[in-house]
């Protein structure tokens, strides 16, 4: 007797499990612990079963940073319309763990290594409308939104701290080991110190 084929239905939750169980293996290990057979082992399940709904590990990294990208799309959006809630420095502090804290940014240098994988990187980037060179322009956007609340000085150049807020995370993820990120109560202390610095007096 052949074995049953596995319903669409059924492939679909399999493959949105094992890509949370890969998530959950980058966020705990680092992207170098991200293997067919870690994930496997992750999952609970039998070390060949990922290969029934991903072809390579590369399929799996691709399915991890696109949906990701469009959280960090959103994570963008939200820094801006929080502009006169909270705190500045809070606000900030958000926005910038969101980004340390994502697993697409420990997969990025592998798909930037990888011809196929960087043009899908690219694509992913341009179907989400957020790519590295949007960070800057997002915190000058939402530090602009608290200046017209008179949360931030009138004098102060918002695209310039926006550029060096964003260089300062963009730093943090890719300097790794070289230069050890702040502690969450430490990147909120600078995070809220600078946005003292800037506030209307």
């Amino acid at each position: 007797m052949s074995p049953a084929r596995r319903s669409a239905k059924n492939t679909d939750e399999l493959r949105a499990a094992l890509i949370e169980h890969a998530r959950r293996l980058v966020n705990r290990d680092g992207a170098a612990a991200l293997t067919m057979r870690a994930l496997a082992v992750e999952a609970g399940c039998a070390v060949g079963l990922p290969y029934k709904v991903f072809a390579d590990r590369h399929e799996i990294v691709a399915a991890i940073v696109e949906p990701e990208l469009q959280r960090l799309r959103a994570a963008c959006e939200e820094l801006v319309e929080r502009a006169g809630t909270g705190t500045v420095g809070g606000n900030l502090t958000r926005f910038a763990a969101t980004f340390l804290d994502s697993p697409a940014v420990g997969l990025a240098d592998e798909l930037l290594a990888d011809e196929a994988a960087r043009r899908s990187l690219a694509a992913a980037a341009h179907n989400t409308g957020i790519g590295p060179a949007d960070f800057p322009r997002v915190v000058g956007e939402y530090l602009a939104a608290e200046q017209a609340a008179g949360r931030v000085a009138p004098e102060v150049d918002t695209d310039a701290i926006g550029f060096l807020v964003a260089g300062a995370v963009h730093n943090l993820l890719a300097a790794g080991e070289a230069w050890p990120r702040p502690t969450r109560a430490e990147l909120e202390h600078i995070l809220t110190a600078t946005a003292e610095a800037i506030a209307r007096r």
